[in-house]
């Protein structure tokens, strides 16, 4: 099962370097607009997958993160557990979305 979690996009630098300390989770991360995911912003595939940025994402910007901005919102799909421990390490910063 995923969980979706929201979040305000000025609060992604360091739940981008968790997801780079935690390799091979299972992760999506959209660009939210009027609460509905319209970009995919970065994932990891999971098991030997690397976390990073989507392509669109690398080739839009010298520094990908500028992209986050153009959102005011983000959300991550991702397994429960994971989605248990992100809340756990950012205590406050998440809202658990309903499933899309």
């Amino acid at each position: 099962m995923t969980t979706t979690l929201s979040f305000a996009s000025d609060a992604f630098e360091p739940v981008y370097g968790w997801f780079e300390d935690h390799a091979g989770v299972a992760v999506e991360v959209w660009g939210l607009e009027y609460d509905r995911p319209v970009a995919l912003i970065a994932y990891c595939d999971g098991a030997e997958d690397e976390f990073g940025w989507a392509d669109w994402v690398s080739a839009a910007n010298e520094d990908p993160s500028d992209i986050c901005g153009f959102f005011e919102r983000l959300q991550i799909v991702a397994e429960d557990g994971v989605a248990a421990q992100l809340a756990a390490a950012f205590p406050g910063v998440f809202t658990a979305d309903a499933a899309s």
